[in-house]
C-alpha cells in the first residue's frame, strides 16, 4: 500500500530550531521514506549529510526513488574526489561500496559517506548539477519532497551538511500545502518551479553544469579563489573550443555566444491538427507572400508560436545565420516572449535598461554568434526603445549584409504610429506583424503605411491571414462567454457636463472625413478624451459593482478582473476610479491588488500574476496594461467599468478572460453601460447610441445573447424606454 507525505509528516512542527529540535528524525527521514522524488538545493553540501539521513535514503533507493542535488562548487576535496570517482570509474566505485557494505552490514549507508557519494553518482541514483551565478554564489538551503501526489518543502538557514542539520544554530521552515493552506501552497509551488528552472537552465542569472564540467573548470582555475561564475565557465569553454576540443554544452543550453544555436519547432507542438490547424494555413499564406505579412489572429489563437514556427522555417531556407528582432509594447509581454522563444531552443536577449557598455557587450556576443556559422540569434525590445535607440538600428543594418534579418512586431497596430511608420527600418528582409486587430481605428493612413511596410515590397493583400475571435471560440482555442449588461444612470451633473463637452466639440470643428478618419485637431482630440473619461468614470458604476459582488457573495469571488478607466479624472469626478474600486473591495473584505504600470517591472508583474493565478488575490484591478498580450488564463470573470470606443480594445479585453484553463468551461463578462436621464433628449440619444454599439458587438457571439439580462433584452428595453433604474 503506497505511503504519502501527509501520513509521515502529520505531526511535523511548522518551524524547527537546530540543534534543539530533531529536524532529521521528525521530518527528513520520514519524508524520504515515502518520497518518489527528492530535490535538494544546497549552497554548501557534504557527503556527511547523507549519513544523517541514511535510513530514509535507503528506503528511497529501495523504491527506485529519484534524488536530485543542485549545489554550489563549495565541496570538500574529499567529496570532489568521491564525485570524480563516480564519474570516471563508475564500476570501481560500485564495487568499492559493495565491499564496504559486506564488511560493515550494519552501516545502512551511514559509514564511509564519501564511498556512498561515489556509489550514488556512479549508479546515477543521485543526479548532481553545480550552479554558477553571474555574481556571487548559489546559496540556497532547501529540501523538496514529492510522493507522487503532493510536494512538501523544508527550507531555511541550514545547509545540507552534518553541522547544518545537527549542530549549528539554524532555523528551518516546514511547508505542507495540503495542511498549511494557500500561502504554503504558493511558497512550495514557487520553490519547485525555481528548482526546475535552475536545473534545466531556464534561469537568467545562473548556469547549471554537470559534475565533469565543474571539475574541469575548477582544475583550470586552481584553488583558493572566489566561487566560479557563469562568465568563468564560458571563458574556459571558449578557450577549449578554440583549441579544437570536443565539448558539450551545459544541459538545456543552446545559446550563449558559444556555438550556433538554431530555432527548433518543439516536437510536442502539433500545429497541423485541430484546434490549432489554422496555424498551418497562416504559415502557408505567409510563405506564399514571400515570408512577410500581417497575421491577424485572435487572442488565444497562438499567434506568438505561429510566428516562431514561421521564423524557424525561414531559418531553414539557406545556411546563412539569422537575426530575429521582436518588438513588443510592454515589459510583461517581453517576458512572455522570452519564455516562448526558449521553447524553440534559443536563449533570447532582452534589451531593457542596460548601460551603453552592457548594450555593446550584448551586441558583441550576438555578432560573434552570427559570424562564420548558421546560428539564429533573437533580440527582444520594446517599441519605445527601438524608436529611440539608433545604435540598435545600426546594429541590425550591419548584420543584414551577412545574415537573414527578421522583424516580428507583436501587437503590430502600435507600430502604425508616426514614430515608426515615418522612418521604418528597411534592414529587415522578412517582416511579420501580429495582432488580433491590426487595423488602426480612425487612422486609415497609419493603417495603410503599416500594411505597406509589412508587405515588404510584395503585392499580397494585408492581412495575409485572419482568424477571428468568433472562429477561435468555435474551434475551442478559447472558451465561450456569457455577457451581462448592467445599465448605470448618469447623474444630473454628469449629463450637464456631457452636454457642455458636446457643444464645445461642435464649436471646435469636430468632423470625420469621407474615409472615416478624424480630422486632425488638437482641441477636438482633447475634448473627445474628456467626454469619454466622463462616461468611463460615471459615479454609479462603483455602486452597481458593489451590489453585484455582495449579491453573489464576496467569499466566493475568485480569479476576477476589474477594468477601470485609465484616463485622467475629469469634473465632476474627483478620485481615480481604480482607487475607488480598491477602497470598495477592501471594505467588503475582498483581497485585491492593482495591476498598473507601477507593477509591470520584470519581477513584480510575474510575481503578481502568479499570485493571482494561485488564488492568493481574489481580484486584480487594472487599467490599460492588461489589454495587450498578457496571459492570465485562470480568469473566469471580468467587470468592465470603463470601455473606450476603440474596437480593438473590445477584442483584447474579451481575449483576456477567454483563455483556456483546466476546468474552465466558460467565462462571464459584466459590462456597465451609461444611460442618460432622458433617452429622448438629443444629447441623451447620442450618448446611448455610442454605448449600445459596444453592447451589440459584445452580445453578438455571447452564449446568452437573447436571455434576460443579455445584450438583446437590455438594449431593447433601453431603446424603447422601458428600462427603469434599480
Amino acid at each position: 500500500m503506497p505511503e504519502f507525505l501527509a501520513e509521515h509528516l502529520a505531526h511535523a512542527m511548522p518551524v524547527y530550531e537546530i540543534p534543539s529540535d530533531d529536524l532529521v528524525g521528525d521530518v527528513l527521514i520520514p519524508a524520504m521514506r515515502c518520497a518518489a522524488e527528492v530535490r535538494i538545493g544546497a549552497g554548501f553540501f557534504s557527503s556527511q549529510c547523507l549519513a544523517q539521513v541514511a535510513p530514509g535514503l535507503a528506503d528511497l533507493l529501495t523504491r527506485n526513488g529519484k534524488l536530485f542535488l543542485l549545489a554550489s562548487t563549495e565541496l570538500s576535496p574529499e567529496d570532489w574526489d568521491g564525485v570524480a570517482r563516480g564519474i570516471t570509474s563508475p564500476q570501481a566505485a560500485i564495487e568499492a561500496f559493495a565491499v564496504e557494505l559486506l564488511q560493515h552490514p550494519s552501516s545502512q549507508l551511514a559509514a564511509h559517506a564519501i564511498e556512498c557519494l561515489a556509489y550514488l553518482v556512479a549508479t546515477e541514483r543521485l543526479r548532481i548539477r553545480f550552479v554558477l551565478m553571474r555574481k556571487g554564489m548559489y546559496h540556497k538551503k532547501q529540501w523538496l519532497f514529492f510522493d507522487g501526489a503532493n510536494w512538501a518543502a523544508v527550507h531555511g538557514s541550514g545547509n545540507a551538511t552534518a553541522r547544518g542539520l545537527l549542530a549549528n544554530g539554524e532555523q528551518m521552515t516546514i511547508d505542507r500545502p495540503w495542511a498549511d493552506g494557500r500561502s504554503s501552497s504558493i511558497r512550495v509551488s514557487k520553490l519547485v518551479d525555481q528548482f526546475e528552472r535552475q536545473w534545466n537552465n531556464r534561469h537568467p542569472e545562473s548556469l547549471s553544469i554537470e559534475p565533469a564540467q565543474a571539475i574541469a573548470l575548477l582544475q583550470k582555475r586552481g584553488v583558493g579563489r572566489e566561487p566560479p561564475t557563469v562568465d568563468d565557465f564560458w571563458e574556459a569553454w571558449r578557450k577549449d573550443a578554440e583549441e579544437g576540443k570536443e565539448l558539450s554544452l551545459p544541459p538545456g543550453v543552446y545559446a550563449h555566444g558559444t556555438r550556433p544555436s538554431r530555432l527548433s519547432i518543439p516536437q510536442w507542438l502539433d500545429w497541423h491538427q485541430p484546434p490549432y490547424s489554422h496555424q498551418a494555413v497562416a504559415i502557408q499564406r505567409l510563405e506564399a507572400a514571400g515570408g512577410s505579412g500581417i497575421l491577424s489572429i485572435a487572442t488565444g489563437g497562438g499567434k506568438t508560436r505561429t510566428s516562431l514556427i514561421a521564423a524557424a522555417r525561414i531559418q531553414e531556407r539557406d545556411q546563412r545565420p539569422m537575426l530575429v528582432v521582436v518588438l513588443v509594447p510592454s515589459t510583461p509581454l517581453a517576458l512572455q516572449w522570452q519564455e516562448d522563444v526558449r521553447e524553440f531552443g534559443v536563449e533570447p536577449r532582452l534589451l531593457s535598461g542596460e548601460t551603453p557598455s552592457e548594450r555593446d557587450e550584448i551586441f558583441a556576443e550576438v555578432s560573434a554568434a552570427l559570424q562564420g556559422g548558421n546560428a539564429t540569434a533573437v533580440l527582444i525590445a520594446s517599441n519605445q526603445l527601438f524608436a529611440r535607440d539608433s545604435d540598435l538600428r545600426r546594429f541590425v543594418e550591419r548584420q543584414a549584409s551577412s545574415s537573414k534579418t527578421l522583424l516580428i512586431g507583436d501587437e503590430v497596430h502600435n507600430l502604425g504610429a508616426p514614430s515608426f511608420v515615418s522612418d521604418p527600418p528597411q534592414a529587415f528582409q522578412f517582416r511579420i506583424g501580429l495582432s488580433a486587430t491590426p487595423i488602426r481605428q480612425y487612422d486609415p493612413d497609419g493603417t495603410d503605411r503599416l500594411f505597406d511596410y509589412f508587405r515588404a515590397g510584395g503585392t499580397a493583400p494585408q492581412p495575409v491571414f485572419t482568424y477571428t475571435l468568433e472562429q477561435a471560440i468555435k474551434d475551442g482555442c478559447l472558451v465561450p462567454y456569457r455577457y451581462w449588461v448592467h445599465p448605470v444612470l448618469f447623474t444630473g451633473d454628469e449629463m450637464d457636463r456631457y452636454r457642455e463637452l458636446t457643444d464645445k466639440l461642435r464649436a471646435a470643428g469636430f468632423a470625420v472625413d469621407d474615409d472615416g478618419q478624424l480630422v486632425p485637431n488638437a482641441a477636438v482630440e482633447r475634448l473627445l478624451r474628456e467626454r469619454r473619461a466622463l462616461i468611463e468614470q460615471a459615479d454609479g458604476k462603483i455602486a452597481a459593482l458593489r451590489r453585484l459582488l455582495v449579491k453573489g457573495g464576496t467569499h466566493s469571488i475568485s480569479r476576477t478582473l476589474v477594468y477601470a478607466s485609465a484616463k485622467p479624472v475629469v469634473p465632476p469626478h474627483s478620485d481615480r476610479q481604480i482607487d475607488s474600486v480598491t477602497s470598495m473591495l477592501s471594505d467588503l473584505g475582498v483581497i485585491s491588488h492593482q495591476f498598473t504600470n507601477a507593477e509591470t517591472s520584470r519581477s513584480d508583474a510575474q510575481n503578481l500574476l502568479a499570485r493571482f493565478g494561485t488564488g492568493e488575490y481574489q481580484v486584480l484591478t487594472a487599467m490599460k496594461v492588461l489589454d495587450e498580450g498578457i496571459d492570465i488564463p485562470q480568469t473566469n470573470v471580468a467587470y468592465l467599468l470603463a470601455s473606450s470606443t476603440v474596437q480593438r480594445e473590445w477584442v483584447q479585453r474579451r481575449g483576456r478572460i477567454l483563455r483556456r484553463a483546466e476546468g474552465k468551461q466558460a467565462a462571464d463578462l459584466h459590462d456597465f453601460v451609461v444611460v442618460p436621464p432622458d433617452v429622448q433628449d438629443p444629447y441623451g440619444r447620442r450618448l446611448l447610441r455610442g454605448e449600445l454599439g459596444r453592447v451589440t458587438e459584445f452580445g453578438r457571439i455571447a452564449l446568452n445573447e437573447y436571455d434576460p439580462g443579455g445584450a438583446v433584452d437590455v438594449a431593447r428595453r433601453l431603446e424603447n424606454g422601458t428600462w427603469r433604474p434599480q
